[in-house]
């Protein structure tokens, strides 16, 4: 048998057929399929953002009635006394923030391990800010749980320096107790009144 032998007859013709099936793949993953893709890819970008388009032209729409309403609350003054902590003075603030803190805890199912109520900002001329530092040891799911009610309140309390600590590393994380610590902190209008 010769070298060139492999070349002719059968073997050759698999030969060819291979080298074209291959040459065919090299081809369609190559150039077509990763074309194809990229524009399938634009398509959806393309669609995503025409849904978009759609969504943010029906908020521009509604925006003059909320911009009447926000007004009407700002003259009579609901919208501030919603969002901000009730109290003459710091102190106040930070007793009710921290009674609303405990009962939101309560709630999701952890007590509070310690609550220290921070130094007050330096004087701002609209408002004062009010902070609390709190710890706890809860599962993840409480902690979860806590801090979606302290998001949702209708006064605006922030959480700020949330820190994590497990003392074990398990498979199922989620049932064992997390110890966590955060600021949590608000604001009260400052005393406006001229003083005597």
């Amino acid at each position: 048998m010769k070298r060139d032998d492999w070349l002719n007859g059968r073997r050759g013709q698999a030969l060819a057929v291979a080298i074209a099936v291959l040459g065919l793949l090299v081809i369609w993953f190559g150039i077509i399929d990763p074309a194809r893709s990229w524009f399938s890819d634009r398509q959806a970008r393309l669609a995503q953002r025409q849904e978009l388009l759609v969504h943010m032209r029906e908020l521009a729409a509604g925006l003059p009635a909320l911009r009447a309403a926000s007004a009407d609350k700002h003259d009579s003054g609901e919208e501030a006394a919603a969002v901000m902590l009730p109290g003459d003075s710091d102190t106040v603030a930070a007793a009710d923030l921290q009674q609303r803190v405990e009962k939101m805890a309560a709630d999701a199912g952890a007590s509070l391990t310690a609550v220290e109520t921070l130094a007050p900002a330096p004087e701002a001329t609209r408002w004062h800010k009010v902070a609390l530092r709190i710890n706890l040891t809860a599962p993840w799911p409480v902690l979860i749980d806590l801090i979606r009610s302290v998001e949702q309140s209708p006064t605006r309390i922030l959480i700020d320096d949330v820190r994590f600590h497990s003392p074990i590393a398990v498979a199922n994380p989620a049932a064992l107790p997390i110890q966590a610590s955060m600021v949590l902190y608000g604001f009260r209008p400052a005393d406006t009144r001229p003083r005597t």
